[in-house]
């Protein structure tokens, strides 16, 4: 949004800088992106009055031109004709400065120039090179031609967020300037008088939808003249940035970024019976628009149509039947207020993005329809002439009163840290016209003008406050309470986490939330649940961007392809993210924080005394249990699983208390073909919220034993599908309370043991913290414990 400050001095008194205007701007939240001068290129130019026009003694097509500068007389040659004595016009004098390059006095066919009468070309300020500018008004000789013409003026260019379209007016820049510095907001005032036949023998609007379309505001100008703007109305809309078209469209404009309120203006001899229904397009409904564009329409659009067929696309552009041409007599001008939603659909849907088109899809004011549609009539009456109808049509089916909230005093000085009294808070509402009176018990009663859809809480009402009084007045200080900056216990917990995993030797990773479907299929996880509560986005940013992630596995075997490709051959990396799954029933996704890890490549290095290790399962078992070794998580245990990612026989699943928690093992050989991979690749992941709760916060002490304990090995045979987890759960069970510690220290498989059979060899501990144990108590034990394993696991004991 470009601001004129010469414009904007129409509505509010500025006796501040533009500096301290940017500054004040920029703390209300209100960002100035840019401030720029227009006008810096007339140096020199000035303004002069022809007073005698004499033929060139040596030339037939030039002319001896006598002009009064105010301190002097100037003789200049000149080949224009459209000039008169009595004229005022734009004179560079000798050493002026145009387009960069200095104006010196030349002899023309044997007569001396002593400057140059300009034209709107040479001057930067049009397209008409035929003949020299003209300037119509009485200003005085010898000034500065940008002091004189309003040209000498600062542009700021504003950002303008998406809540807050009541900013893309000046009169809504004017509304905040006000509201910052104490001075009164002048609105124009509309002295409009209607004359001649009534609108309705004219015209006659008739809303289909007034879903789309809440309110239709119209009147009819007859009698105009179509020419160019005058130049007043030309310059202004050069600085805010729009090209200059015809005196009636550019009036529609103008109002435009006055109020905020897009209008359009129809030749009403191109509207069939003069009548207009807004209706939704009927599907292959065909329109040509103002770019000479023929578009093909669809039930989701809002078209302004007359009884046969689009003549417009409600709130976006006109179409080229109905457009405003040097033939036009008679404008039905257009002010309305149109579904916001349906707005922004439809301009993205059909490419086209227009100044009226952002506005409405930002929210207009449906209650300031009607005096826009009455100051652009009485503008398109001053520069067009016409009469304007009696009357004016406003359909409004769906009546949009201002939002009632109500506004605690005490909530607002205890949110922004103040002790602001009512009335402070009053005041500055009133000054951003936001109504506001006393209401009963320490509140506010407001009424939220319908220019401020953003306002919808009273938090907002708050923000205001804040930001009118302004963020750099709050005084800061310290929030009350008992803890201050303390992380929670969930929080450290999460500290923990990545500390055991860095500490381990992996690298932390981040990766988009928004991934490709093509990464959840890559992960095996296509059909699965995974895969099937994924959320795909209605407008992802590309194909690569189209579903919320439901696990970190993809993203993170994609940054293990990355590194392995860059000859980064042994890669230890962890994510700690949150993923998100579809909730049947439920608009927004459920969020898990995951913690996922691979290793890739050998999990050690080439030595002189020994050789590094490929990666497998184990090692990132390993990694788990030192995790929970360092949470203190000492009740978990691993079971084996199927998962599609996972490789069959080297997957598993972490419970901790009995609850899943995540799965690990190495990645299945389809998994790792499509993600290009090798066969030395282990992943796993779990649930931050299970690790958490199944963390011990009570330590507890373990005194040194000071008396010496046992160790007995056990060596047994047990069908091959009988795990490790199932055999030491049986000998922990057994063992009664002097077994200590159960390890297993030798797999074997070999023909000698028979198909489907494995030898397990385990390492026993007994021990006692009263005494010192005899054979017979261990023995004892082993007994028991040899008993379970044969009734349980059908095990076979080779020695003990």
């Amino acid at each position: 949004m470009k601001v004129s400050i010469d414009w904007l001095k129409d509505y509010v008194d500025l006796d501040i800088s533009p500096g301290e205007l940017k500054e004040k701007l920029d703390l209300s939240g209100t960002a100035v992106e840019s401030v720029g001068r227009i006008g810096g290129d007339f140096e020199g130019v000035v303004v002069g009055k022809i007073s005698k026009i004499e033929p060139h003694p040596n030339a037939d097509s030039l002319v001896l031109v006598s002009v009064d500068v105010g301190d002097q007389d100037l003789s200049i040659v000149c080949g224009a004709k459209n000039m008169k004595e009595g004229d005022r016009v734009a004179v560079a004098k000798a050493q002026a400065i145009l387009k960069g390059e200095k104006l010196k006095k030349a002899k023309i066919r044997g007569v001396e120039s002593e400057g140059m009468i300009c034209s709107a070309v040479e001057l930067g300020l049009g397209e008409d090179a035929s003949g020299i500018m003209i300037i119509d008004s009485e200003v005085g000789l010898g000034r500065s031609l940008g002091e004189a013409l309003g040209l000498d003026d600062t542009i700021l260019e504003l950002e303008i967020t998406p809540n807050r379209p009541d900013c893309l007016s000046m009169i809504g820049i004017a509304r905040e300037v006000s509201a910052l510095t104490g001075k009164e907001l002048k609105k124009p005032s509309i002295g409009l008088k209607d004359e001649g036949q009534e609108v309705s023998a004219r015209a006659e609007v008739e809303i289909d939808d007034p879903d789309l379309c809440p309110r239709y505001v119209a009147r009819v100008i007859d009698g105009v003249k179509i020419a160019p703007s005058p130049d007043w109305m030309q310059r202004r809309l050069k600085a805010a940035g729009i090209r200059p078209i015809s005196n009636v469209v550019d009036v529609t404009n103008y109002v435009m970024l006055e109020m905020g309120q897009p209008l359009h203006a129809f030749d009403l001899a191109k509207i069939k019976d003069g009548k207009i229904i807004v209706r939704r397009a009927r599907d292959n409904e065909t329109i040509t628009t103002l770019d000479d564009v023929e578009r093909s329409l669809n039930s989701t659009i809002l078209a302004i149509t007359d009884p046969s067929g689009p003549i417009a696309l409600a709130g976006v552009m006109g179409g080229s039947d109905s457009e405003v041409s040097s033939e036009t007599r008679a404008i039905l001008l257009e002010s309305a207020h149109f579904n916001a939603a349906n707005i922004s659909r439809t301009s993205r849907d059909l490419g086209l993005i227009s100044e009226s088109s952002l506005r409405f899809e930002r929210g207009s004011d449906p209650n300031g329809a009607p005096w826009a549609c009455d100051r652009a009539a009485e503008l398109i009456k001053l520069v067009a002439g016409g009469e304007v109808l009696k009357g004016r049509i406003d359909v409004y089916p769906k009546k949009i009163e201002p939002k009632e909230l109500n506004l605690r005093v005490n909530r607002v000085n205890q949110i922004l840290g103040t002790n602001l009294a009512i009335d402070n808070l009053i005041d500055i509402l009133t000054s951003l016209e936001i109504a506001a009176e006393v209401a009963m018990g320490g509140e506010i009663k407001v009424a939220a003008p319908t220019f401020r859809p953003d306002l919808t809480r009273e938090i907002d009402l708050i923000e205001e406050i804040a930001r009118t009084h302004g963020y750099n007045k709050i005084e800061s200080t310290l929030p009350r309470g008992e803890a201050v900056g303390g992380l929670t216990l969930a929080q450290k917990i999460k500290k923990m986490i990545a500390g055991s995993l860095i500490s381990a030797g992996l690298f932390e990773t981040m990766s988009y939330t928004f991934v490709s479907p093509d990464y959840l299929r890559g992960a095996g996880l296509e059909g699965a649940s995974d895969y099937e509560g994924a959320m795909w986005l209605k407008n992802p940013l590309g194909e690569e961007q189209a579903v919320l992630r439901t696990t970190l596995i993809p993203s993170l075997l994609e940054t293990v392809k990355w590194n392995l490709n860059r000859k980064n051959d042994n890669v230890k990396i962890f994510e700690m993210a949150r993923v998100f799954k579809e909730q049947e029933g439920e608009e927004l996704p459920k969020e898990s924080l995951m913690v996922s890890a691979a290793l890739a490549g050998a999990s050690g290095q080439d030595h002189w005394y020994s050789k590094a290790i490929d990666i497998d399962f184990y090692d990132i078992k390993g990694v788990i249990e030192k995790l929970l070794l360092d949470l203190h998580i000492r009740e978990y245990q691993f079971k084996r699983v199927d998962h599609l990612s996972l490789h069959p026989s080297m997957a598993a699943e972490l419970f901790i208390k009995s609850r899943s928690a995540g799965i690990l093992g190495k990645v299945h050989p389809k998994v790792a073909a499509a993600y290009e991979l090798g066969p030395n690749v282990a992943i796993f992941e779990l649930s931050v919220d299970s690790l958490i709760q199944g963390v011990d916060s009570v330590k507890k002490f373990e005194d040194i034993p000071r008396f010496p304990g046992i160790n007995l090995d056990i060596s047994m045979l047990v069908g091959d599908l009988v795990t490790h987890q199932e055999v030491i759960e049986v000998i922990l069970k057994s063992g009664g309370k002097l077994l200590k510690d159960a390890r297993l220290f030798d797999l074997y498989r070999g023909e000698e043991l028979g198909a489907g059979r494995k030898s397990l060899a385990y390492s026993l501990l007994f021990q006692s913290m009263e005494r010192t144990l005899t054979d017979d108590e261990a023995a004892k034990a082993i007994e028991a414990i040899v008993s379970q394993l044969k009734e349980k696991l059908s095990a076979e004991i080779r020695q003990s």
